[in-house]
């Protein structure tokens, strides 16, 4: 085992656990920022080099091997350590300048805080945002992200390893016409908690704004957040408390200046929205 540690580096843990965690060469590819036939290359080198084979190649995928669900625990704990690293030199720069890699909702980021990001941009020029519009709960723990802004079910509170601040709730409401809902993916049992319980759900679309358009065209009634349906569409239900706004940052970064100052201007900026994320007029 210590003649393959020295053989190893931190681009070989990375290669070797995007493998892992992904389902094909594809995958590993966009999730390391390289092309296919690169990290094709590269992985048939690794395992060359170890003189180890480390996944089957098969039609379906890759399959790791034996030898390669060997090496995992090492491997995550050296990408631990690397991360655990990375984020102490990220605190210790304690002048405000340098990245802030944020990743929100990108209807909360048109709708809610494009003016707020832009003047923050012009008040602290030396910090970059570097802003990722995604839904999906980005791992801050990897240092995929240094804030993110996330949508959580009214009620709900983040992962304990996590630290944030409750910066709002967005209420919902029912909008458009018509004797269908549209889909929003995943199971419906939404609907027997809305208004309209009884009306069928026909279709599906994931995005927000695919929604809005398709109830604006007459295609049929959606669930959506006040603050982005209006005042485009017309509401046909009360508003309800539907999802938290939280600004989310690991707890080894809490005290860092640039993301302090960050967090404390996004947050002040959606609760002076209250009005109108609880649907209520200005």
């Amino acid at each position: 085992m210590n003649s393959i540690a020295d053989e190893l580096n931190w681009d070989d843990m990375r290669l070797f656990l995007a493998t892992m965690r992904a389902s094909s060469l594809r995958h590993v590819a966009e999730s390391m920022g390289i092309s296919r036939p690169t990290a094709g290359r590269h992985l048939s080198a690794l395992e060359a080099r170890l003189g180890v084979k480390l996944f089957d190649r098969r039609p379906d995928g890759l399959h790791a091997t034996p030898e390669a669900m060997s090496l995992v625990g090492a491997a995550e704990e050296v990408e631990r350590a690397v991360q655990t690293a990375t984020r102490v030199v990220r605190n210790v720069r304690t002048e405000l300048r340098g990245p802030v890699r944020v990743t929100l909702p990108d209807i909360v980021a048109s709708e809610l805080l494009m003016p707020t990001l832009t003047a923050f941009c012009q008040q602290w020029p030396q910090i970059e945002l570097h802003i990722e519009a995604s839904y999906a709960l980005t791992n801050l723990a990897r240092a995929e992200a240094d804030v993110a802004i996330r949508f959580m079910q009214h009620g709900t509170t983040p992962d304990p390893d996590l630290t944030g601040r409750l910066a709002a709730n967005a209420h919902v409401a029912a909008y458009g016409s018509g004797d269908s809902w549209i889909g929003q993916g995943g199971a419906n049992g939404w609907v027997a908690n809305t208004p309209f319980p009884k009306l069928a759900v026909r279709g599906s679309m994931r995005n927000a704004l695919l929604q809005r358009s398709a109830c604006r065209a007459g295609l049929g009634r959606s669930w959506l957040p006040c603050f982005f349906a209006e005042p485009m569409l017309t509401r046909c239900s009360e508003p309800i408390p539907g999802w938290d706004i939280w600004v989310l940052v690991h707890p080894d970064l809490r005290r860092n200046p640039r993301l302090k100052v960050f967090r404390d201007v996004v947050v002040e900026a959606l609760r002076a929205q209250t009005a109108r994320l609880e649907g209520r007029p200005a």
